[in-house]
């Protein structure tokens, strides 16, 4: 007869064996949250996704047209998900950043850009956060105007990174 300690090992499932009990049995149930109907979607929706951000450079993206995003969103500007420093929102950092790339595109250019003010931005995940930022500049260099300037930036918290900054196609 078994001691209660040596019946209660007994009982417990080997590593190997609870791993195999773990494992789905094929790639649909990895993804327990789609039904094999959703798979259609699913392709749908990226090949979607792919086509509206390859057309406006990731600035100008229609999500509603989509159900699912894969990691890709637009940022609410006055939400706070994207900040560490309390009472700070997702603008001011977005204000920062652009800052940034008025920097950036000032010294390429010779022009001194003046920030206005954030319109929107989207992200998607990669080594770092990857932002695609709308923002409206004045250009003394033209009369003051108000203009709209886009910028790609890499974002980490100790890491940024301006890839570019350049006048909006359609305000240029």
């Amino acid at each position: 007869m078994l001691s209660p300690i040596e019946n209660e090992r007994s009982e417990i499932s080997s590593p190997e064996k609870l791993k195999l009990e773990e494992e789905p049995s094929d790639d649909e149930s990895k993804f327990s949250n789609y039904d094999s109907d959703d798979w259609e979607t699913l392709s749908d929706d990226l090949r979607l996704l792919d086509e509206e951000w390859g057309k406006s450079g990731g600035f100008d993206v229609d999500f509603s047209k989509v159900r699912h995003r894969f990691g890709r969103g637009s940022v609410h500007l006055d939400d706070d998900n994207m900040v560490s420093e309390p009472h700070e929102t997702n603008r001011d950092l977005l204000n920062r950043l652009s800052n940034m790339a008025i920097s950036f595109y000032n010294d390429k250019t010779g022009i001194k850009l003046e920030l206005v003010k954030v319109l929107r931005a989207n992200f998607h995940p990669s080594a770092a956060i990857t932002l695609y930022i709308t923002f409206e500049a004045n250009d003394p260099s033209d009369g003051n105007q108000t203009k709209r300037y886009q910028a790609v930036v890499r974002y980490l918290s100790f890491d940024i990174e301006v890839c570019s900054c350049n006048p909006e196609p359609s305000s240029s």
